[in-house]
């Protein structure tokens, strides 16, 4: 029984409907994929093909370039392809890494270009792999073969009213619920996902209805970088500057929108504190120019500083010129800024969610969502106790210890990859009927 419209690859991949169906339940979709194994005897690489195109900016863009660094560097039992966006392709140049001839760019996003998506479709079939593994999706695209997809949209698996309480006008509420359902309807088309988090994981199977069996659930991390840049940032002397960073890409639920109030409460109870809060978004950008103009109607434009986007690579670098990592997101999945400030010994300031605590656990001074004077209360809490300080940098120290090495969430994911391939065959040998003597 096969899917219409899709191909059996070399390998079994998919689930074998005539012996797995308990195992791997359709969820409704329609019959799940039949791939023809290969023999037991005959172990042959997987192909893979390696979808990256939907990611353009944010800490999604640091790890899946590290993965695909790990991935050139120890592909192990997987040949692995790629397609990847302009932007991604960028990054990796500026690892040092030379686009290898297995590499497609793919300059626009597949969510808005039909052409991106017959692209990555012609791409499939020139590479015929065993199975496509869409880095962070949704993909917006039915690929023929088996499909595991990564999810790290909260607006999909858990968002709160206090995410959707940032949104300003019911244009915005509209426009979010139509993203979130089309996004959710193209997630429902993969075979398989991983997840960065439980509570991820739970929202896909409450709020999808996706089999939790299907889910794997691999931790996010911070780049080799990061770790091998690891330091401890000094308590700041009387009359030294202060820089707290927000290194993000501009998304609603970031909540830029609350730093003029931040800075002008942190001015007006500290007027003799030189400070700055740092930012690293597209000037252009609307978040951006709205942010900043607050600032300037509340007096506080010399206290908000633009950086730009900031190449991956050179994250570290910025770290080290900063103080304090602050965070006032409304709603994440599991951002990589958490263990990337912990690496380069930066205290944590950020809201008091569930999301952030599921991370940070201890390793953070937590203040209320959107509230400003809170978020203030936790910023001088830091600058007023030097021991505080210590203890929050070596509890992060501690608390980065949980999250695995890029190298070791590599392999968390070629094992999962790889374990449809032995359910298959397992589910093939069931079929073998037993020989029979006159």
């Amino acid at each position: 029984m096969q899917n219409e419209g899709r191909a059996p690859g070399r390998l079994a991949f998919a689930v074998l409907a005539t012996n797995m169906e308990d195992q791997f339940p359709s969820s409704g979709r329609g019959p799940a994929h039949t791939l023809r194994p290969s023999s037991p005897r005959t172990v042959e690489p997987v192909k893979v093909l390696l979808n990256t195109t939907t990611i353009r900016v944010g800490g999604a863009l640091q790890t899946s370039s590290a993965f695909i660094i790990e991935a050139l560097r120890n592909p192990g039992e997987i040949e692995w392809s790629f397609a990847v966006s302009a932007a991604g392709a960028r990054e990796l140049e500026q690892f040092g890494v030379a686009i290898p001839e297995s590499m497609t760019v793919i300059d626009r996003p597949p969510a808005s270009s039909l052409a991106s998506r017959r692209k990555l479709r012609e791409v499939e079939a020139a590479v015929q792999p065993d199975c496509v593994f869409t880095f962070s999706g949704p993909a917006y695209v039915r690929f023929r073969n088996f499909h595991v997809v990564g999810c790290s949209t909260p607006w999909v698996t858990h968002a709160t009213w206090a995410a959707f309480r940032s949104l300003n006008s019911v244009r915005e509420w509209t426009a979010c619920i139509a993203r979130t359902a089309y996004k959710r309807y193209w997630f429902r088309r993969a075979d398989a996902w991983i997840l960065q988090t439980e509570a991820a994981a739970r929202g896909m199977v409450s709020r999808l209805g996706l089999p939790a069996d299907r889910m794997t659930v691999i931790s996010n991390t911070c780049g080799e970088r990061y770790r091998a840049a690891q330091g401890e940032k000094p308590h700041p002397q009387p009359g030294q500057p202060i820089r707290l960073l927000c290194f993000s890409a501009p998304y609603k639920h970031k909540n830029f929108e609350v730093m003029p109030y931040v800075a002008r409460e942190l001015a007006a109870r500290r007027p003799e504190l030189d400070f700055k809060i740092i930012v690293t978004l597209p000037p252009k950008n609307r978040i951006c120019t709205e942010m900043l103009a607050s600032a300037e109607r509340l007096g506080v434009a010399n206290r908000i500083e633009n950086l730009g986007p900031v190449p991956v690579a050179k994250g570290p670098e910025l770290y080290q010129t900063c103080d304090i990592s602050f965070l006032p997101t409304l709603l994440e999945t599991f951002s990589a800024t958490y263990p990337e400030a912990m690496a380069m010994g930066l205290p944590i300031v950020t809201t008091n969610l569930g999301f952030a605590r599921d991370v940070c656990d201890d390793a953070a001074i937590y203040f209320e969502p959107q509230n400003a004077v809170s978020a203030v209360d936790s910023i001088l809490r830091l600058l007023d106790d030097p021991e505080l300080w210590k203890r929050q940098i070596a509890r992060g120290k501690e608390v980065l210890t949980r999250f695995p090495t890029p190298q070791e969430r590599y392999q968390q994911y070629t094992r999962f990859l790889l374990s449809f391939r032995q359910k298959a065959e397992r589910g093939a040998a069931k079929t073998v009927a037993p020989a029979h003597t006159a």
